[in-house]
C-alpha cells in the first residue's frame, strides 16, 4: 500500500481518539470539538508533516466529509471544480468551486443546459479557452481524448501552448474578452447580416428579437429596460416579467416561454410571432444615435446608431440591432462612428483593434471566428468551449464576451455543442473568487469605492459602496450564489426560518469546514490566517476575526493536511460511514428540495453520465426563457455592461458579483 505526507499533529490527535472510541466520525467529531487541539494542528499546517498511509488518510478525510455533513451541513464542504474530488463533492451537496464566473448563468439561465461530460465526444469543433491544463482539469477529459479519434478538432485559446490540442492560440492575459468581441464582430457581420445564416436560431431560441426601450441621455439615447406587456398597458401581476417582440404586420406580442406566460391570456394573439422581427432596420422608424460603453480607454463612449420604431409611447429597437452597434457592424444610413473594416484598429470590436491588444494577428482572429461559424452550420451547432481560468479581475465580462459566440452560432442547448460547465441536479456551484473573499476575510480589509466599475453614464448606485455589501446584497436577493447559503444545517431544516450564513461570515455556523484546493492561487495571506491558521499568517490581521476556520485542508497547498486522496476509496469509506451517520437526508437547495442518499454514493460516482437530454422548446429560466445577450438588470446598466464588452485589466479589482438572471432580479 502507498503512502503520503501529511500533518503530523492532527494524525496524532486522530489515532488517540479513534482508539478510545473505535469510530472514525466520533473521533473527527472529539477531535474538531477540542479547540486546544485544533488550534495545535493547525498551527502545524505546513510545519510538522509524518508519513501516513493511504487508507488512514481517506478513513480521516471520509469520516471529517460525514461528521461536516450531519453537524453543520452539505455546504461547509467545498471543492475546486478542477480538483478531482469535485464531482464526489457535488454529489454529496457540497460546493463546487468554479474559477470562471457563472456567466452561463447569465446568458442561459440557472438552469442553463450545458453538456455533460459524455457529450463532450460529440463536438466537431472544441474550443478549449483559458487555463485548462489536463492535469488539473476534470477527470472526464477523456471524453475529449476520445473526440479526436472521431475527427473532432481542438483548439486551445490561453497563455499557455498545451498538448490536447491541435492549435494554440496565445493570448496575453486579462485580454480573452478582446479576441473573443472581434470574433463576435466577423460572425455578425458574415454569418448574420450578410448571410442570416442563424436567424431561425436567433428568431426563436435567443433573445435577439426581443424590444428594448431607449431614453434620451446626454445628447443621445442609452439602452434601457425590455419593453414589457406592462408598458402596453397589461395590468395583470406578471405583467412586468413579459418581454415582447414585434410579430406579422408589426404589432407586438409577448412569446410563448417569457416568465409569467400563460396560454389563456387572451390579451396576446400567438400567431403573431411566427415570424419575429429580429430588425428594426427597413421597419420605417427612422434611426437613433445609442451612447454605449467603451473601457479600452478609459471613460470613453462609442456612438453607433440603430433602427427604431415607436410602440406606444416607447422608442424601442432589438436586441439584435444593439448588439450589431455594440460590436461595431455598420449598416447603410445609421448614425455614429463605424469601422472602416476589418483591419480598423481604430475602432472597437475589429480583428485589427484586437491585435495589438491579445497579440493575436487580426486574420487568425477572422479564421478562428469564420472556421467556428462554418463548423456550426455544417455540423448543426456542434461547437463547444470549455472555459478555464482568464487570470483577470474582469473574468466574468469576459466570459461574457465569449458566450455569444455560441449563441450566434446556434451552437447552446445541441448534443456536442454548448457551454462546457458539467453540473448535477441538486449541486451547488459558487464562483472561487466570491467564496474565498467571504470566508477568507479579505473584505475586511478592502474599502475600495465599488462606484469605480460603473461607466460614465450610470446612475451612481454603488458609490461610496464597499465590495462586501454589493457582494452580500448579490446573495441575499438570489443572484449570487454562496455556500454556506443559511446559518445553520440544510438537511431537514425546509420549515425553519433562516438568516443567509453571508449576514456574518466569521460566525462559527456559517464557516466552511472542509475545503478540497485543487491548485494553490488562492493562498494568500488572509487565506493563510483567517481560513487555513497557519503560522505566521496575516501581519496586520484584524484581531476581531477568527483564525483557523478550516477543519481539514486537501489537495495541492504545502499548508494541506493531507494530499489529494483517490476519489474512488474516499467515496467507498465516505459510504461505509454514512449507513451509521447520515442514511438517507432531504437537502435544501436554493428552494429547491434534493434528496440524497449518502450510503449510495461510491454507487452514484462509478456510473458513466450519459449524453444530456435536451428536449425540443425547454425554456431557458431567464426573463424571456431563451438564451441572453442582453442582461436587463440595474447592476449590468450601472456598470455599462448589458451587453458584452472588453473590460481591460488592470482596472479595477473590487468584487463584481456575477449575477443570477432570474424573474425576481428583474425590475420594470
Amino acid at each position: 500500500m502507498g503512502g503520503s505526507r501529511g500533518n503530523a499533529r492532527l494524525v496524532g490527535f486522530y489515532r488517540e481518539a479513534l482508539s478510545r472510541l473505535h469510530d472514525p466520525v466520533a473521533a473527527w467529531a472529539e477531535l474538531t470539538a477540542n479547540p486546544q487541539a485544533r488550534r495545535a494542528y493547525q498551527r502545524a499546517r505546513g510545519q510538522e508533516v509524518s508519513p501516513v498511509g493511504d487508507a488512514e488518510m481517506t478513513e480521516i478525510a471520509a469520516a471529517a466529509h460525514v461528521h461536516t455533513i450531519a453537524v453543520h451541513g452539505p455546504d461547509r464542504v467545498a471543492a475546486h471544480s478542477t480538483s478531482t474530488l469535485s464531482r464526489f463533492v457535488g454529489l454529496i451537496g457540497g460546493a463546487v468551486l468554479v474559477d470562471q464566473p457563472l456567466a452561463a448563468d447569465q446568458v442561459f439561465g440557472p438552469c442553463a443546459e450545458v453538456p455533460e461530460p459524455a457529450d463532450w465526444a460529440h463536438a466537431a469543433l472544441a474550443i478549449v479557452w483559458g487555463e485548462n491544463d489536463r492535469a488539473v482539469r476534470s477527470p472526464d477529459t477523456h471524453w475529449l481524448v476520445a473526440g479526436r479519434y472521431k475527427g473532432q478538432k481542438v483548439v486551445a485559446i490561453g497563455r499557455h501552448p498545451t498538448r490536447l490540442s491541435d492549435e494554440t492560440v496565445v493570448v496575453r492575459a486579462g485580454t480573452d474578452a478582446a479576441l473573443a468581441m472581434a470574433m463576435g464582430h466577423v460572425l455578425l457581420k458574415e454569418f448574420h447580416v450578410e448571410a442570416p445564416a442563424f436567424a431561425e436560431h436567433a428568431k426563436h431560441r435567443t433573445d435577439l428579437p426581443f424590444l428594448v426601450r431607449l431614453r434620451e441621455r446626454a445628447g443621445g439615447y442609452v439602452p434601457h429596460r425590455f419593453l414589457t406587456a406592462a408598458d402596453l398597458g397589461d395590468h395583470s401581476p406578471t405583467a412586468h416579467l413579459k418581454t415582447v417582440l414585434l410579430g406579422r404586420g408589426g404589432r407586438p406580442v409577448v412569446p410563448n416561454g417569457s416568465l409569467g406566460f400563460r396560454r389563456d391570456h387572451a390579451h396576446w394573439n400567438l400567431t403573431l410571432e411566427t415570424d419575429p422581427a429580429l430588425t428594426m432596420y427597413g421597419k420605417g422608424g427612422g434611426a437613433a444615435e445609442v451612447l454605449l460603453a467603451r473601457f479600452d480607454e478609459g471613460s470613453a463612449l462609442l456612438r453607433r446608431g440603430v433602427p427604431v420604431v415607436r410602440v406606444g409611447e416607447h422608442v424601442v429597437t432589438t436586441v439584435y440591432d444593439l448588439l450589431l452597434a455594440q460590436y461595431g457592424v455598420a449598416r447603410d444610413g445609421l448614425p455614429g462612428t463605424w469601422p472602416t473594416g476589418y483591419d480598423d484598429a481604430l475602432e472597437p470590436y475589429t480583428p485589427g483593434w484586437q491585435e495589438p491588444i491579445t497579440g493575436v494577428q487580426a486574420a487568425r482572429a477572422v479564421r478562428l471566428a469564420r472556421e467556428l461559424g462554418e463548423t456550426a452550420l455544417r455540423t448543426g451547432g456542434r461547437c463547444m468551449i470549455m472555459p478555464g481560468r482568464l487570470g483577470t479581475e474582469h473574468a466574468d465580462t469576459a466570459h461574457r464576451a465569449i458566450l455569444p459566440l455560441l449563441v450566434l452560432t446556434g451552437c447552446a442547448g445541441v448534443q456536442g455543442g454548448g457551454w462546457v460547465r458539467p453540473r448535477a441536479e441538486g449541486e451547488r456551484v459558487v464562483e472561487a473568487g466570491a467564496y474565498f473573499y467571504l470566508h477568507g476575510d479579505r473584505w475586511r480589509y478592502d474599502g475600495t469605492d465599488v462606484g469605480m466599475l460603473s461607466w460614465v453614464l450610470g446612475e451612481g448606485l454603488f458609490n461610496d459602496r464597499v465590495p462586501a455589501s454589493v457582494l452580500v446584497e448579490a446573495v441575499r436577493e438570489g443572484w449570487l450564489p454562496m455556500a454556506p447559503e443559511y446559518d445553520r444545517n440544510s438537511l431537514d431544516t425546509v420549515a425553519e426560518p433562516s438568516r443567509h450564513a453571508c449576514d456574518d461570515p466569521d460566525h462559527p455556523a456559517n464557516w466552511p469546514r472542509v475545503l478540497t484546493l485543487a491548485h494553490s492561487d488562492q493562498v494568500d495571506d488572509c487565506f493563510l490566517h483567517h481560513l487555513i491558521g497557519a503560522a505566521p499568517g496575516l501581519p496586520c490581521a484584524d484581531q476581531s476575526a477568527p483564525a483557523g476556520k478550516l477543519d481539514l485542508l486537501l489537495g495541492a497547498s504545502e499548508y494541506a493536511d493531507f494530499p489529494l486522496p483517490d476519489v474512488r476509496q474516499l467515496a467507498e469509506t465516505f459510504a461505509k460511514l454514512a449507513v451509521d451517520h447520515l442514511g438517507t437526508r432531504r437537502d435544501f437547495v436554493r428552494g429547491v428540495l434534493v434528496e440524497r442518499n449518502y450510503p449510495e454514493t461510491a454507487a452514484l460516482l462509478a456510473a458513466v453520465p450519459g449524453p444530456a437530454v435536451r428536449p425540443e422548446g425547454m425554456p431557458w429560466r431567464t426573463l424571456s426563457g431563451r438564451m441572453h445577450t442582453f442582461v436587463d438588470h440595474d447592476w449590468m446598466h450601472e456598470y455599462g455592461e448589458a451587453l458584452p464588452t472588453y473590460r481591460p485589466p488592470g482596472t479595477g479589482q473590487p468584487v463584481k458579483p456575477t449575477l443570477m438572471v432570474r424573474h425576481r432580479g428583474q425590475q420594470g
